[in-house]
């Protein structure tokens, strides 16, 4: 039985090493997908013709991103859904410009 049970402790070990190269790899393309389309946003902003619909979504935008109540030492998941769902609504506001 001590066998067995070592034996799994092993494989688990083994398995947790797995998952922990996952997080990093997954993580890193993540937030590399997160800024590339923070980039396009921008992108589309220096490109964008003024109009005074397009001034009232930018101050709306300004607002959005300063009221994000974040603590980044921490490493919050909620952080990241934070982030997560205000670029995917600067990145569909822009998209109809």
């Amino acid at each position: 039985m001590n066998a067995r049970f070592h034996s799994r402790q092993r494989e688990l070990s083994a398995a947790l090493q797995t998952l922990r190269v996952l997080v990093k790899e997954v993580g890193g393309n993540y937030l590399a997908s997160l800024q590339a389309d923070i980039a396009r946003v921008d992108r589309t902003l220096v490109d964008a013709a003024p109009s005074p619909k397009r001034m009232a979504e930018l101050r709306r935008m300004i607002i959005a991103i300063e009221g994000l109540d974040l603590k980044p030492h921490k490493g919050r998941r909620r952080d990241l859904k934070a982030l997560d769902k205000l670029i995917g609504r600067l990145t569909k506001a822009v998209e109809e410009w």
